[in-house]
């Protein structure tokens, strides 16, 4: 009696156990509750999530949770940035010190601008149909090298410190000394020279050469 008491009561707990398995979710699914499948996306997704758990991650918390971090200046950015600044200053000091500077020379050149070894004055003859074009001079380089130039008041406006030749030799541009420091490029067309004085003249003034733009200075003294 004992044995079969035993018998029934193990055939009992066998089948409570196994209503138990069909109802509990924990052991399986009943028949409404579908199995669940993840897309190829959120596979991707959780394989990503699980690689950088393994190598760490450089991403803020933020961007990890799906907020934009707001951008920030870097150090070094902010660095040039300061440094342009004071480049661009720097610029704009030394071309107002440039302008400055052509200034003064201008005001003490009306002052006293005349050469030592200019010769006495010659009659203005700049229509004088004996004159020489400059575009028929053999070698104007050579030829016109310091040349004193005589302005239409009959006074020494200034001298030929270079002439600038094209591929055919022609004088393309002259420039002018106004004085030792400063000289302005001149048309060739401007002037006339007068081969036995050694001279040109010219229909321009010397405030016609110092309203002329291009004008060069020169550091040392010349001519």
């Amino acid at each position: 009696m004992k044995t079969k008491t035993l018998v029934l009561g193990s055939v009992a707990s066998l089948s409570l156990a196994g209503a138990l398995f069909l109802v509990s979710p924990s052991f399986g699914q009943d028949a409404n509750n579908s199995p669940q499948y993840s897309t190829p996306a959120e596979k991707a997704q959780t394989q990503q999530l699980n690689q950088d758990a393994q190598d760490g991650t450089a991403a803020a918390p933020a961007t990890l949770n799906g907020q934009a971090p707001v951008d920030q200046p870097s150090p070094r950015n902010a660095q040039y940035d300061q440094q342009q600044r004071d480049y661009q200053q720097q610029q704009d000091r030394y071309h107002a010190e440039h302008a400055q500077y052509e200034r003064n020379i201008h005001h003490y050149d009306e002052a006293r601008f005349y050469f030592t070894d200019y010769p006495h004055a010659y009659p203005y003859r700049y229509e004088d149909g004996r004159l020489t074009r400059l575009y028929l001079i053999a070698d104007p380089t050579h030829q016109l090298a310091n040349a004193p130039i005589e302005g239409p008041n009959g006074e020494w406006v200034g001298k030929v410190r270079n002439v600038e030749t094209g591929v055919d030799g022609r004088p393309h541009r002259v420039e002018v000394a106004l004085n030792r420091r400063v000289s302005v490029w001149v048309q060739p067309g401007d002037l006339r020279f007068d081969a036995d004085n050694h001279i040109l003249y010219t229909n321009l003034t010397r405030a016609d050469l110092w309203d002329m733009p291009g004008s060069t200075f020169e550091s040392g003294d010349r001519m």
